[in-house]
């Protein structure tokens, strides 16, 4: 496909028009995977959750929802397997009593394909209190959140804190091990609904940990359709039967606690 894109210099009194077409043909169509395992920290009890889709071009502001794969997960301590069921855009299932020292096989087919990934639960630490900064930001739209946690003394711990659904923020306790640490978070105001945000920190290995910080700097670094092409992220699940189809995504399996913090004081 082709659109003829028009661009617009005046000079003074003095004016140019000059059409260029741009070949906007997609060819390099990938299937997306992102799936988590998530267990509530003092709780046996969890889910999965899988979302499947597939990549689009730059103008097509539509998610394209794969609903027909068979999606299963496999606890290797117990030999349980778990079909997934599609609802609301996504695969589903709780999960009772999830092994924190168990791996976890995720199993996708679609088209005659075999995705797959293996991943074992990564602890985490529960939020000791979160509550409104008072520190201004650069920015006069975003106001601080100050998140505080006790780190676990001994162990290489990563975490993954997210302010409403997408605002990340990928922690490593390699400065405070074993210590109580807090630390700012600025978030535009709009994000806020209600005087009322939701957090959730999951806790992360060090793959996952370098995967997400990628994806935070290449979203922020997003400049419109003439800014250079992102580079591809590479996450941890791959195709059984073929391995030049490379699926973005990644599948993690993760404690989490979950926080809401309310009556925000908003200038």
């Amino acid at each position: 496909m082709k659109r003829p894109i028009t661009l617009l210099f005046v000079f003074g009194f003095i004016s140019c028009e000059k059409v260029i077409d741009l070949d906007l043909e997609f060819e390099d169509q990938r299937i997306v995977i992102e799936a988590k395992i998530n267990k509530k920290v003092n709780s046996n009890d969890g889910f999965a959750e899988v979302l499947i889709s597939e990549t689009s071009s730059y103008f097509d502001n539509e998610i394209k929802f794969i609903e027909d794969a068979e999606v299963s997960i496999t606890e290797f301590e117990t030999g349980q397997s778990f079909d997934l069921k599609f609802d609301n855009n996504k695969y589903f299932l709780k999960i009772d009593k999830i092994s924190l020292s168990s791996e976890y096989e995720l199993n996708i087919f679609h088209n005659n394909n075999h995705y797959q990934s293996i991943e074992k639960i990564n602890p985490s630490t529960n939020i000791k209190s979160i509550e409104r900064g008072t520190r201004d930001s650069l920015d006069e739209d975003e106001i601080e959140i100050v998140t505080t946690i006790d780190d676990q003394f001994g162990y290489e711990n990563y975490y993954l804190f997210e302010y409403a659904k997408g605002n990340l923020q990928p922690v490593s306790d390699e400065y405070f091990d074993g210590n109580t640490f807090s630390f700012s978070y600025f978030i535009n105001k709009n994000k806020i609904e209600n005087n009322s945000l939701d957090i959730v920190l999951e806790g992360i290995d060090e793959e996952y940990f370098k995967y997400i910080i990628q994806i935070v700097v290449q979203t922020n670094t997003q400049n419109g359709p003439f800014s250079a092409a992102p580079s591809s992220i590479k996450g941890n699940i791959y195709c059984v039967n073929n391995s030049e189809l490379k699926p973005f995504g990644y599948f993690k399996v993760s404690e989490y606690d979950s926080f809401r913090l309310e009556n925000i004081v908003i200038d």
